[in-house]
């Protein structure tokens, strides 16, 4: 990338909530250029200001920033954060986004989490490239009512209470395909104290930064091994199928956006959490076994098996295990080094409890 399309970035929006967007302002003459502003006035539509010196102070809470770029062949850049006494932290490299809806997406870097303390930001980028500002409620306590649904008797927590959205624009309509897979992500990016805002950002950035109009994973799981549902395009009160798991028959899966060219009757879900240098949490991994069990349970997928995949829409194949991680599809690290080597655990583990049955999905095109 030449230097001379490389520009700071100058525009923002703040996340809060349902996909909300307020206004940004830069640095002001004479004034410290580091110190948090209040929420502005909401505002309908991301704006873009030129700052002067590339630093960039959204006027609200600072979680999560999400960067867009101006085409696949210019994901490129880095990002530093400011903080109140001034200070500025070292450059950190923006990771392109590995996940994406079969369809395509707009070219885009994972999330990244503000350090503590962080009130600023600078992006060194390809110019036309744009910033999105997510709060991950960070030192703004909130009480959450955390209702669950069930799947096959794990508690999933329901969009409705970590709070998903309206969105601004809806490209994805469900699909559905019988189940051929499961996929085990991270993602790469820590969450925040207030793990249900921390799920509203990655949300909020998927479906409405990236326009897939939902979040990409079916299935997320933060540090506490609770188990929130993330694509929606199913039945209020029944996570990843388009209805039911009912004995003897395995529902079709709503088509999600995690594996890009592979997402048709493939099952995403992702830790919250970057595990390139540590592992998570035994709750979160825990919980996992116990989705990939309850799911295998239902759709008949035996967990220790190899498979050849096939996409019903364009015959693509591929053979798999399974259960895999992410970079056995290709292209990505996801779900981390530190975690990756635990992909036979939980594949021997949820085989623990796993009652092999005849399922049929005849009735839905396979």
């Amino acid at each position: 990338m030449s230097v001379t399309r490389r520009g700071f970035l100058t525009a923002a929006s703040v996340g809060v909530g349902a996909a909300v967007a307020s206004s940004v302002r830069g640095p002001v003459a004479g004034a410290n250029p580091f110190t948090t502003g209040s929420l502005g006035v909401a505002q309908d539509l991301m704006q873009s200001i030129s700052t002067g010196s590339g630093m960039i102070q959204p006027n609200g809470p600072l979680g999560f920033v999400g960067v867009t770029f101006p085409s696949p062949e210019e994901i490129a850049g880095r990002i530093r954060f400011a903080f109140p006494d001034g200070s500025v932290g070292d450059w950190l490299p923006l990771e392109a986004m590995d996940s994406a809806p079969d369809a395509g997406s707009t070219p885009a870097a994972e999330l990244v989490a503000a350090p503590d303390g962080a009130v600023g930001y600078e992006v060194d980028a390809p110019a036309g490239s744009e910033a999105t500002v997510f709060d991950d409620g960070r030192g703004t306590p909130r009480n959450y009512s955390l209702g669950s649904i069930g799947l096959a008797g794990l508690p999933i927590i329901p969009r409705a209470a970590w709070g998903a959205g309206d969105v601004t624009g809806f490209r994805w309509a469900p699909t559905y395909f019988p189940a051929q897979s499961i996929t085990i992500h991270h993602t790469a990016v820590v969450p925040g104290p207030d793990r249900a805002a921390s799920v509203r950002a990655i949300y909020n950035y998927h479906a409405n930064t990236l326009g897939w109009g939902d979040v990409g994973y079916h299935l997320l799981i933060d540090p506490e091994g609770r188990i929130y549902q993330g694509r929606g395009g199913t039945p209020v009160g029944n996570p990843v199928f388009q209805f039911p798991p009912v004995a003897g028959i395995a529902p079709p899966v709503v088509t999600a956006g995690h594996v890009g060219g592979f997402n048709n009757g493939n099952i995403g879900i992702s830790l919250l959490g970057d595990f390139t240098g540590a592992p998570p949490t035994a709750a979160a991994v825990g919980a996992t076994i116990d989705c990939v069990r309850a799911l295998c349970n239902a759709t008949g997928i035996n967990p220790r098996a190899g498979i050849t995949y096939r996409n019903p829409q364009g015959g693509a194949t591929r053979p798999m295990m399974a259960v895999s991680g992410h970079r056995d599809w290709g292209g990505t690290a996801c779900p981390g080094n530190s975690f990756y080597p635990q992909m036979q655990f939980i594949r021997d583990h949820a085989a623990n409890g796993w009652t092999p049955t005849a399922i049929s999905s005849a009735a839905f095109g396979s």
